[in-house]
């Protein structure tokens, strides 16, 4: 019993560590729009032109700075983080399920997540957020005022940051292929 409970709380470990490696790829994404909802609950609107604070910072610079860190992301895994990311995700799974289907099916899932989240996810956190002050778009034309705070040519970068699939999903699913 008391070495079933040790190998269980082993496995676990491998199991908590992979999810945190993923959480860590959508992080820039998850303060955005836990920024955006703290926002909400304030009574903020987001193409208001009034400053919307959020304890020091304001709504507009916290979501900036995570669009420049989601931004940064999606270039870093198309330019090869994906390989290194993905392999230690699949070490992870080998540690941490005895399975070959699931080692698999979990392997395919993180191997889609690395395909697409680093550059759709920005993005798409934003979509909630486009008003008339800030339309992104791929020619960065107009500014984009957001809660009041200007987010700069960042959000029309992360429209752009889409092409980037073109490099970054080969990377990925040639990784689990070779997984």
């Amino acid at each position: 019993m008391n070495s079933e409970s040790r190998s269980y709380s082993h496995v676990s470990f491998w199991r908590w560590a992979l999810l945190l490696l993923i959480a860590l790829t959508f992080l820039p994404e998850i303060v955005v729009l836990a920024t955006s909802a703290v926002a909400k609950l304030k009574g903020c609107q987001a193409g208001s032109n009034v400053t919307c604070e959020i304890g020091p910072s304001s709504a507009g610079e916290i979501i900036r700075s995570a669009l420049e860190a989601g931004s940064f992301v999606g270039l870093r895994f198309s330019d090869g983080l994906a390989a290194i990311w993905l392999t230690l995700g699949f070490f992870l799974i080998w540690k941490g399920w005895m399975r070959l289907s699931s080692r698999l099916l979990l392997g395919l899932a993180i191997s889609l997540v690395c395909a697409f989240v680093p550059y759709f996810g920005p993005m798409l956190s934003i979509g909630s957020l486009v008003n008339p002050n800030c339309n992104p778009n791929e020619g960065g034309v107009g500014p984009c005022m957001i809660y009041g705070g200007n987010i700069g040519v960042v959000a029309h970068d992360t429209v752009r940051l889409a092409w980037r699939i073109a490099d970054g999903a080969p990377i990925a699913l040639g990784i689990f292929g070779i997984y």
